[in-house]
Formats: C-alpha cells, structure tokens, sequence
C-alpha cells in the first residue's frame, strides 16, 4: 500500500510516498522537482524494494521558498533527511538527470547513509573537453529566459537533448512542469554542479553511472562515461533514452534491478 507522508527540514516540508518492500531505494527526481513522473517506475519496483520518491523543496508539494535560490548541499541534506526519516538503514539511490546530480551531492556529503548508487546521465557539462561551448549554451539558455520567458528557452534548451520521441522534446525534462522556478532559480546552479571525485572515492559507495542506449553523445551521456572513468566506476548502458524511466518503465525498473543486485556491498 501507498503512503504518503512528510518530513520537516530546514524550513520546509518535503512530501514523499513510499510503497513496497524490500531494501530501501530512493528515487531523486530532476527537473521541476515533482516525483509523480517516477509512479510508473515506482510501482514496478515495489514487489522488490521499498520505494521512495519525495518532491524536491519548494516543488510540486513539497514547501519551502519559491523565491530562493537552489542550494546543492541543501538538496543533498533534504534526500539526507527523508532517508533518516524511514529509519536507520541506507538507502539505494537513483537520480535522473538534475536528480542525478543531487544523488551525487548526497552521495559525497553522507555516503553512510547511501548503499549504492546508480545516476543515470548527470549533467556536469563542465567537466567535459568542450565544457566552455556547453556554458555558452547554457548562458543562451537563460538569457533566453530572461528576454522572452520559460516556453521559448525550454525549446532551446530541448535541443541539446538525444534520441527522445518528439512528443517529450518540448520539454524533454519538464512535462506539466513549473518551467518559471527551474529556469529562474535552479538551471544555473544545477548545470554549474561539479562533483568532488576525491570525497567520492574516499566515501567508498558503490556505484554506477548509466547512459540510455538511444543518447548516443549528447552532453549528459558523454558526462555520465567520464565521470566513470575519472571515479572509476563502470559505466552501465540502459533502456532508451533520458526520461525512459517514465515512458518504458517495466523494462527500465527490471533493469535498474539488475544493476542494483550486481553492486558490491557498501564498505562497514
């Protein structure tokens, strides 16, 4: 059965479900912060783990200051929070995109409270060759925002997304989603993320970084392929393309179970 329940934290209240049994496997949604674009694949994990998806702060609803700026330790501290509030086991975790990016901010910051790891295609283009070519689109991504507002810089920035049906390119990552509060005040600080490799080999979590087979070389699976090699860790190639795990969520889910049972156990 499906719970719904809160946790309060730093001034807010984040909303999350949890259903099934088994291991806990927290799911870190990215984009507008709303967790119900992770039901289906939820739901297909729930005879084989305890499933739990929360609202990132100040989205969806969850509370919190509409007006702030995102904070990545702060994100890293709320996921923090909601797996200390199911108790004192470590949690799975599996990010998607900016999700990805936040679960690797957890993942360096509390690695005790994290089992293992699977980030599928985070987005820290910095880190890449022609990371400065991918700040400039980003910058025109935003300036785009500025001058004409969400709807025309979303389809910009759907442009530097691989492989996905033309009915999820506009947005690719933000479907029915508060375009006004991501790009505002939480794109800069999401795509300016780079994570600390030194704190993440010293935390010892295992983990994978996972790259949809239809990406091909967009920017995000070329990131998620360096980060493994820089760590290192292995790379693992999944299902379809960014957001798979919404439209081919059985097979996503048995896949990402699989990953799951292959990771060694988190060091004592």
């Amino acid at each position: 059965m499906k719970q719904f329940r809160t946790i309060h934290t730093e001034g807010a209240d984040i909303a999350y479900d949890v259903e099934g049994q088994g291991p806990l496997l927290l799911l870190i949604v990215g984009g507008n912060g709303d967790s119900s674009r992770f039901i289906g694949l939820s739901s297909h994990l729930a005879d084989r783990y305890t499933v739990v998806r929360y609202d990132r702060r100040a989205n969806a609803r969850s509370t919190g200051d509409k007006q702030s700026k995102l904070d990545m330790a702060q994100q890293g501290r709320d996921a923090a929070a909601v797996i200390r509030a199911m108790g004192s086991e470590p949690a799975y975790v599996f990010g998607n995109s900016a999700g990805a990016n936040i679960a690797l901010k957890l993942t360096q910051d509390h690695p005790h409270l994290v089992r293992g790891l699977v980030d599928h295609e985070p987005p820290v283009s910095d880190i890449l060759p022609d990371g400065p070519e991918w700040r400039k689109f980003f910058d025109s991504v935003y300036d785009t925002y500025l001058a004409q507002g969400g709807a025309p810089a979303m389809k910009l920035f759907a442009t530097s997304f691989v492989g996905l049906p033309s009915a999820a390119i506009e947005p690719p990552d933000q479907e029915g989603g508060d375009f006004d509060r991501f790009l505002a005040h939480e794109f800069n600080v999401i795509n300016r993320f780079i994570p600390d490799l030194d704190a993440l080999r010293r935390g010892g979590v295992p983990m994978v970084t996972a790259v949809g087979r239809a990406s091909a070389d967009a920017f995000y699976a070329q990131t998620a392929r360096l980060l493994a090699r820089e760590l290192p860790c292995p790379c693992v190639e999944m299902i379809g393309h960014h957001v798979s795990y919404a439209s081919d969520p059985v097979i996503f889910a048995n896949e990402l179970h699989e990953i799951l049972s292959t990771l060694p156990a988190a060091p004592v």
